[in-house]
């Protein structure tokens, strides 16, 4: 009897260190995150309307801010009105330019004819001064035309490029949505300031959510890029679940302090994420699950 119960001990302890032996394959698991976007103005201004609820579904481009930008739009009327102005003034140039190089042909022609005459001793030295002194008049104005032209270009495409920054701020005055997804947070309100930079909404796309895990060296052959992945959630248990690898950290990093031991902590790991579908928003951020590795 005795030599039976020691020889089954002695099996026991084989079996328990043989199965000791082989490095425990555990399950990684992490909590589910959503893809966060808040949208803030780039200028500052009160506004008139907030379009987009906390919990409400929004499309790409969808208004979501109305900010109250009348001033800035009284600035670009009145720029775009001294841009009209000074392009005005340009076809008046163009046009004295035009008739001052009429007359100075006219000139010219007129000093040939009176230098040929002189030299004949039908004219005399004094209309031929005159006439070269009109020549050399006209190519002066003709000199002024032409400056007074590129001021003006100059200017207007300084008028231009200021239209093209009160035409951004005017579209900037009103936020649109850059994707589809949920109000998660509304912090402004219709009459408030919003300030430049500052949060008005946060939204997610939560029609997919993303599970962070960290494997160790030895477990990453058990993953790839693309490869699909059973999903268990703990707050649905019995239900199963999809997830798509989409990234696999190339450096390795120790155990976030969120693990439970210390020597958790201090195991160098890779960070793998995992992209789980969730078309019927089952699924929430900071729901713990766990990927079923092969």
């Amino acid at each position: 009897m005795n030599r039976t119960v020691t020889t089954t001990i002695a099996l026991a302890c084989l079996a328990a260190l043989a199965g000791c032996g082989g490095r425990a394959l555990p399950d990684p698991s992490g909590t589910f995150e959503a893809t966060v976007v808040d949208v803030a103005p780039v200028i500052g201004g009160r506004a008139l309307a907030v379009l987009a609820a906390e919990g409400q579904t929004v499309a790409r481009g969808d208004t979501l801010v109305v900010l109250d930008n009348e001033l800035i739009a009284l600035q670009r009327a009145e720029t775009a009105a001294r841009r009209e102005s000074l392009q005005a003034e340009r076809r008046a140039a163009t046009a004295d330019l035009e008739q001052t190089r009429r007359q100075r042909a006219l000139a010219a022609t007129t000093l040939e004819r009176a230098e040929a005459l002189l030299a004949q001793g039908s004219a005399t030295r004094q209309r031929v001064d005159d006439l070269a002194a009109q020549r050399d008049v006209a190519d002066d104005r003709i000199e002024g035309a032409r400056a007074r032209i590129a001021a003006l270009d100059a200017e207007t495409v300084r008028l231009e490029a200021g239209l093209a920054v009160l035409d951004r701020q005017l579209r900037e005055g009103v936020l649109l949505s850059p994707l589809d997804g949920t109000v998660l947070t509304r912090s402004l309100e219709p009459g408030e300031v919003a300030v430049a930079g500052r949060t008005a909404l946060r939204l997610a796309d939560l029609t997919r959510l993303e599970l962070r895990v960290f494997l160790e060296a030895p477990d990453l052959d058990r993953v790839r890029l693309g490869q699909d992945l059973p999903v268990a959630v703990d707050a649905l248990p019995g239900e199963a679940f999809t997830g798509r690898v989409a990234w696999i950290s190339e450096e390795a990093e120790f155990t976030p302090k969120n693990a439970q031991t210390r020597h958790a902590r201090a195991q160098l790991v890779h960070a793998v994420k995992v992209s789980v579908a969730n078309p019927d928003g089952r699924l929430h951020a900071g729901m713990p699950a766990e990927v079923r590795l092969p």
